[in-house]
């Protein structure tokens, strides 16, 4: 039974429980509470982590225990080790740093944190792949081995599988890995799965220096590094049983340069090289070329491509359309590595000289943030200007707010925006430049056969055209941002001049709107051969059998190709045929040869030449007239509807036109200067003139022929008579 407490005894109960919770009146000898210090927050860092908890109290790089050791981020000692890439997926990064010791590194650009790293100890690497269905990098070695990393770093006891010989070659190929060595015929590509059970095997399987695969088709791209020539080739590996259930190829074996790296879109529908070729599945038909060489690339979202390239010392990352328009560039600094991507972004992996970076890219139309889209700004990287309307490189005004002193790229104003001639308010007189004074010889004249003569000069970086309705120049075209230019072309149809370069680069000039220069397509290899023919372009390089042709639109589409074509450094489109004529400059015998291009549909018919075939020298240039005759250099007059030979003028002539009476004007060289030569319908020569200076062209414009020559430093430009 409970006792019962009294009133009194509650009473003293209740003022102890008070006096030591600090309520109530204390007695006058209470002694005080101790009060402890606090213990002091020391980060010498300043990285927002304790020093006792950071792994690296000194540097403000890492803090993690996982990004780290021995008081040195990783990202400081890989700095100092020849590292690559050399596996990655979803994010995660694998990396072969070769120092004092030979290591392995894992990083997870999503997390901003190392999974872990790892030694290489016992074997010497030859190939290496992270096969992420896995969640393992997998090490081949010299002797056969295959050796399994978790994603920690931590090396799995024993080999995970041992091949016959040396494996030079590993991939991931979705739920499988795929090790190749040089057993069998050729060699032997070796299918195996989770378990390291090798569950199929195709030997006549060549060496290849890179892989890349597309999960959308199955398929395992890669080389014939062995055999010549060279071939994107492929394996569909069924994700189900790991069969090889099918081996194909490009349809052009050697027609198209092969390099890595190979990066394959997640459907399968595009594959790009390292030559910068773009090739579409399922059939790797050639799609196009990105206008460069590429050292890494990744297909983001929206079908666009990130590509890093280098060139000039320094790597740019450019960000092309599905289209392969260029949309965005970036110039970027230090050693890159490569790229990475993940859900959220694409990461740009760069070396410096004290650390490793990882940088998120995040596609922007407006890179340098000043409202104005790059494909629309000509300073997207300043974003103090936008506007400079004769292209040279000086802005017509600064932008709202701005002035020269703002310009993180050192522009000044252009006090004559519409004339590329001049810049400074020094080159005129406050409202017109003084005029052309720049002195060239002209790498090539063409002329749009009415008024205006265009001369290319690379040395200067400009086209500078004349006009025979003004009797003088009037303002250049500035060129030179892709380099210089091997030659160009007039297109009537288009109101474009067109140029090609050595990169396989096609550009234009939109004669009727913005002068810019515009990427319009990209050849394989260098383009050897432009022509305007009525709707389309036709450009030539030497991919394919010999040579293609390749027929482009105004869009910049191919419509159509032929190969087994030749080299010719002239070309002349007769409209009221639908013909293209040109040489065969790079066989032997030379001789003239066309071939139809439809105006409907773009297609080529295969080519037809001369009956002559080696009887009559041939040489260029190639000069057609209205009425239905071909003039070449060799001095020899052919009918164009059957080529055959209608008159030797006895003399070779360097150029020629003819007028619109259907007389014919030729120039040669000669001990003073230029001879000019005048012939009849029937071919019978009815004047001979010579003019000073050395010959350069002869340019119908209208119903007049225009001389030029080159004097002292500068072309001539001579209105010859009737």
């Amino acid at each position: 039974m409970r006792e019962k407490i009294s009133n009194a005894l509650w009473a003293g109960l209740l003022a102890v429980f008070l006096a030591g919770c600090g309520g109530g009146d204390s007695p006058p000898d209470t002694v005080p509470p101790v009060t402890v210090p606090p213990v002091p927050f020391v980060d010498a860092d300043k990285d927002g982590t304790a020093d006792a908890q950071d792994v690296a109290p000194t540097d403000p790089l890492c803090a993690a225990a996982s990004d780290g050791a021995g008081g040195t981020c990783h990202v400081r000692a890989m700095a100092a080790t020849r590292l690559r890439i050399v596996g990655q997926a979803d994010g995660k990064v694998f990396f072969s740093a070769e120092g004092d010791v030979p290591r392995l590194y894992g990083y997870d650009v999503r997390t901003g944190h190392f999974l872990g790293r790892g030694e290489m100890t016992g074997f010497s690497a030859t190939a290496f792949a992270y096969v992420a269905a896995h969640g393992r990098l997998y090490i081949g070695d010299t002797q056969g081995g295959v050796h399994a990393y978790t994603e920690s770093l931590q090396a799995q006891p024993g080999n995970f599988a041992t091949l016959p010989s040396r494996i030079d070659g590993l991939a991931a190929a979705g739920n499988y890995l795929v090790a190749r060595d040089g057993s069998g015929a050729w060699g032997t590509h070796h299918v195996y799965d989770k378990r390291g059970i090798r569950v199929d095997s195709k030997e006549w399987r060549d060496h290849s220096s890179q892989f890349g695969w597309a999960p959308g088709q199955a398929r395992l791209y890669y080389f014939r590094d062995g055999s010549s020539p060279n071939d994107l080739m492929f394996d569909v590996i069924d994700q189900a049983t790991g069969t090889i259930t099918e081996q194909g190829e490009t349809p052009y074996h050697g027609a198209y340069d092969i390099a890595g790296p190979i990066r394959a879109n997640q459907s399968g529908s595009r594959v790009l090289l390292g030559t910068g070729d773009v090739y579409e599945g399922p059939a790797l038909s050639w799609r196009g070329n990105v206008g460069s060489s590429v050292t890494d690339a990744a297909w983001i979202g929206n079908g666009e491509l990130l590509v890093l390239t280098q060139g000039a010392g320094q790597t740019r990352l450019i960000r092309h359309g599905a289209a392969l328009t260029p949309l965005e560039e970036l110039p970027l600094q230090g050693e890159v590595l490569g790229l990475v991507p993940a859900a959220e972004a694409t990461y740009i992996v760069i070396k410096h000289a004290d650390r490793v970076e990882f940088i998120a890219f995040k596609p922007s139309d407006d890179s340098d943030g000043d409202g104005v889209p790059n494909l629309s700004d000509k300073f997207p990287f300043d974003r103090t200007a936008a506007l400079d309307s004769d292209n040279d490189g000086h802005p017509d005004a600064f932008l709202a707010g701005y002035t020269a002193a703002d310009s993180p790229t050192g522009l000044t104003k252009d006090f004559y925006p519409f004339d590329a001639t001049c810049h400074a308010e020094a080159d005129g007189n406050g409202v017109a430049c003084n005029g052309v004074t720049a002195t060239f010889v002209p790498d090539q004249v063409i002329g749009d056969g009415q008024d205006v003569i265009y001369m290319l000069s690379n040395a200067n970086q400009r086209i500078y055209r004349w006009s025979r309705l003004r009797r003088g120049y009037i303002a250049p075209l500035v060129i030179g941002r892709h380099g210089a230019p091997k030659l160009f072309a007039y297109s009537a149809d288009h109101q474009r001049l067109y140029l090609g370069y050595a990169s396989g680069a096609i550009t234009y000039i939109d004669l009727a709107g913005d002068t810019r220069e515009t990427r319009l397509a990209t050849l394989a290899q260098s383009v050897n051969g432009l022509a305007a023919a009525g709707k389309y372009l036709v450009a030539q390089d030497r991919s394919g059998a010999w040579a293609t042709h390749y027929v482009i639109d105004r869009a910049g589409q191919v419509v159509s190709s032929r190969d087994w074509n030749h080299f010719s450094r002239h070309y002349e489109w007769s409209a009221s045929q639908a013909r293209l004529y040109y040489f065969r400059d790079d066989s032997a015998p030379n001789d003239i040869v066309y071939e139809q291009l439809d105006q409907a549909t773009g297609q080529l018919s295969a080519p037809a030449d001369s009956p002559y075939h080696g009887d009559i020298d041939v040489s260029g240039p190639l000069r057609l007239s209205a009425g239905g005759r071909i003039a070449i250099g060799s001095g020899h007059v052919f009918g164009a509807a059957d080529l055959k030979l209608i008159k030797a003028l006895g003399a070779p002539f360097h150029d020629a036109q003819w007028r619109s009476d259907g007389y014919l004007v030729a120039m040669a060289a000669s001990a003073s200067g230029t001879t000019v030569t005048v012939y009849d319908t029937a071919l019978n020569q009815v004047r001979q003139e010579g003019h000073a200076g050395t010959p350069v062209a002869l340019l119908r414009t209208g119903s007049s022929v225009v001389l030029v020559t080159h004097q002292g430093g500068t072309p001539r430009m001579t209105i010859l008579p009737r």
